[in-house]
């Protein structure tokens, strides 16, 4: 059984590693750096490279076995535990994003509301939902360097590396348990996503969430519908969610 404090661990080993987050490029078996660029995508993809080493640490230090998914859209990104059968397991997931000034707000998408999270199936998830007893954000927010798009496709060296400018400065980062910084609201547009709250970087790293508890926040997504005309007859945020959950005792 896990039994693990991941919050101050992973903050531990984050404090000890943040001048590395001037990661420029990717390098070639024949040594020639390319440049990140600045699409989100990529630099998604490479702050969770750089977590990566961070949970293989965690795993070995306290003798978990991790399983990472293998499938870009399946959560979550890591999976610790005692082994297979464990039924307390841990996800973790890393989510970026950017800001353009130091006093903007941003949030981020935590997963859908309407597949795993209602506790059936494994469609998109690499264990069952019940298997895991904790679900961490790692989360990671960073202003965006403006640069030309010639820029973007040089090849270096590594002789060169003076001359590559990382397309993102000011990096800030939290762990947090997703529940404590999700809202009421759903996410990204018109897809069945759970929304995060919507603040600052202390926000996240101290939990801003409308919700009690995580049994409310699960029991609130696992009945939000899936649109508005459905929402109208039942509740749209926490207050009439209370409102709904009362009327049904």
């Amino acid at each position: 059984m896990v039994t693990i404090d991941f919050k101050s661990i992973f903050e531990k080993k984050l404090a000890e590693r943040t001048s590395d987050y001037k990661i420029c490029g990717l390098i070639s078996t024949e040594g020639n750096i390319y440049p990140l660029g600045s699409d989100t995508k990529v630099l998604g993809a490479v702050f969770e490279v750089f977590t990566r080493p961070m949970i293989l640490e965690i795993a070995k230090e306290n003798s978990l076995e991790i399983v990472e998914a293998i499938v870009q859209n399946y959560y979550p990104d890591f999976t610790l535990m005692d082994n297979g059968e464990d039924n307390r397991k841990i996800a973790i997931d890393v989510k970026t994003t950017y800001i353009e000034n130091d006093n903007d707000s941003f949030s981020f998408t935590l997963g859908g509301y309407t597949s795993f999270i209602r506790g059936t199936g494994t469609k998109n998830i690499v264990f069952p939902f019940n298997e895991y007893a904790e679900h961490w954000i790692i989360g990671y927010v960073y202003k965006r360097l403006a640069r030309k798009k010639a820029a973007d496709y040089g090849v270096f060296t590594t002789d060169q590396l003076d001359a590559i400018t990382p397309p993102y400065e000011d990096v800030q980062a939290f762990v947090q348990e997703k529940w404590k910084i999700s809202s009421d609201r759903a996410g990204s547009g018109n897809t069945t996503n759970v929304g995060s709250t919507s603040g600052r970087i202390n926000d996240f790293r101290i939990g801003n969430t409308p919700f009690e508890s995580e049994e409310e926040f699960l029991e609130y997504w696992r009945n939000y519908e899936r649109t508005a005309t459905l929402r109208q007859g039942k509740f749209k945020n926490i207050n009439e969610f209370r409102t709904w959950k009362k009327s049904q005792e």
